[in-house]
């Protein structure tokens, strides 16, 4: 009897286009400001919020048997436990501003809230999640946690001290040379898609004083990158697709391969021998990387709507199309997987 082997693949989808804006950080939230739901989401005076549903799905994360899915500007949460029928069985109230990234760890998720910075959820009851505390920085497009730091892309990278939830602390900072978009934390070093200026990594041992010791930059705009043993994988946008960065030794990071994708590689996720690419309106892309030096495509998945992130579990596949502005179930096993 063959077995087969599903991967689950969720693509996350963006309803905006990537946003150039001055890199000056944002003061705290304000009545009539950014940080404030009413004028962020209604852009109006003398209204008052009381309701709101739906929106685009433009982040998730998959921990055991529940995905959580920035919708909008809500956190929703699936129980993807039957994949032919994932079912909502919580959501946070209203954020100031959509959520465009999610880390789940342990009881808390972690939403990276755009331009009212990073929000954390207590989801310890997934019928009930609630916000338990925020920081406020310039604009949060991506957040990895680990221990008890979260590290933070606004821009630049912030290294935020989230022992305490309900009173997270910044307690590091490093100006990259361009705009960070999304980073990876492995051991004591942060990997960092750091837009024109390709990948940074960063030294965190010392939370209180990081230290770049090594980059390589890509042709194009790195959006997002992810590792896996001592490579690094870049989606570096129209102009560079999908670039391999051997990481071995941290302060001479170097290139191995690269794939040029059909669209523009937003985001990406690596499971065994093949690399999921979201690819903008070339929907999701599956690269076979077993040999980093010789990437090559062995299937691909049309989402008929521009595909901005992707993330991987086992067993189940889940999709987000943004015309739908919701989640959808879809297989994207690559071709000869049995």
């Amino acid at each position: 009897m063959r077995i087969r082997l599903f991967v689950m693949i969720a693509i996350v989808l963006s309803l905006l286009l990537m946003i150039s804006v001055p890199r000056t950080l944002a003061q705290g939230p304000e009545p009539g400001g950014l940080g404030d739901p009413v004028t962020a989401l209604q852009h109006a005076q003398n209204v008052e919020l009381v309701g709101q549903i739906g929106g685009a799905a433009m982040a998730v994360a998959v921990q055991g048997n529940f995905a959580y899915v920035g919708v909008g500007p809500r956190l929703v949460i699936l129980d993807i436990s039957d994949p032919t029928s994932p079912a909502i069985v919580g959501q946070t109230n209203v954020f100031p501003h959509y959520a465009v990234g999610v880390d789940v760890v342990g009881s808390y998720a972690y939403v990276a809230n755009g331009y009212s910075g990073l929000r954390i959820v207590d989801v310890s009851d997934s019928a009930t999640p609630t916000e338990v505390g925020y920081y406020d920085t310039w604009y949060v497009s991506g957040v990895a946690v680990t221990g008890s730091f979260a590290y933070v892309a606004d821009g630049d990278l912030r290294i935020v001290d989230i022992s305490d939830p309900a009173a997270p602390t910044e307690v590091g900072f490093y100006s990259t040379p361009s705009t960070a978009r999304d980073i990876t934390v492995v051991e004591n070093y942060v990997y960092i898609a750091d837009g024109f200026s390709g990948l940074r990594i960063v030294d965190v041992s010392s939370p209180t004083s990081p230290t770049e010791v090594g980059s390589y930059d890509t042709p194009g705009h790195a959006f997002d990158v992810t590792l896996v043993g001592s490579y690094a994988y870049i989606a570096d946008g129209s102009d560079g697709g999908l670039v391999i960065v051997n990481v071995s030794d941290p302060a001479d990071p170097t290139k191995v391969g690269s794939y040029d994708t059909p669209g523009s590689a937003h985001g990406l996720a690596v499971t065994g021998n093949h690399a999921y690419i979201a690819d903008g309106l070339s929907g999701v892309r599956v690269v076979d990387v077993i040999n980093p030096a010789a990437p090559s495509e062995v299937s691909f998945y049309d989402t008929q709507e521009s595909t901005r992130s992707v993330t991987t579990a086992e067993e189940l596949r889940l999709c987000c199309p943004l015309e739908q502005r919701s989640a959808c179930l879809g297989d994207l096993r690559s071709k000869g997987s049995k």
